[in-house]
């Protein structure tokens, strides 16, 4: 509540002055009232100020917590990410294993390949498939 320049009149007029000195128990009197009108001003605009900076601090607070589930949330699922490529990592070595270890003379033929000739070639087809005795 602002006090108006109304007020500032009516206690100039009611103000006893004597040259340049006033009543002073009126001043006083009316720097009471005036203190008992804005006591309740400035407490209430105090209040309001609290109450908003409570209101803020709770949704920091908010946001805080949201930020460290989002943080362990990232975290958990970082973890199963590197659980579920190591396994995959280490089943792909095992079917590779167990592949080689069902076909070692393919491993062994991939190797040699580059050193085959035309005959040694020949002779491992010779091998593997027989000849048809009509001529084929």
């Amino acid at each position: 509540m602002k006090p108006e320049m109304t007020d500032f009149q009516a206690f100039a007029v009611s103000l006893a002055v004597e040259g340049e000195v006033c009543d002073l128990p009126n001043a006083k009197l009316w720097m009471q009232s005036a203190d008992a009108e804005m006591a309740p001003l400035i407490r209430k605009l105090g209040a309001t100020s609290t109450a908003e900076i409570e209101r803020l601090i709770a949704e920091l607070q908010g946001a805080k917590e949201h930020l460290q589930s989002e943080r362990e949330r990232i975290e958990r699922e970082a973890l199963r990410y590197t659980s579920l490529t190591q396994m995959a990592s280490t089943t792909a070595k095992l079917i590779s294993d167990a592949v080689s270890r069902w076909h070692p003379a393919r491993n062994q033929q991939k190797s040699d390949t580059s050193k085959a000739t035309p005959a040694s070639t020949q002779d491992c087809c010779e091998t593997n498939y027989p000849r048809n005795p009509k001529g084929g």
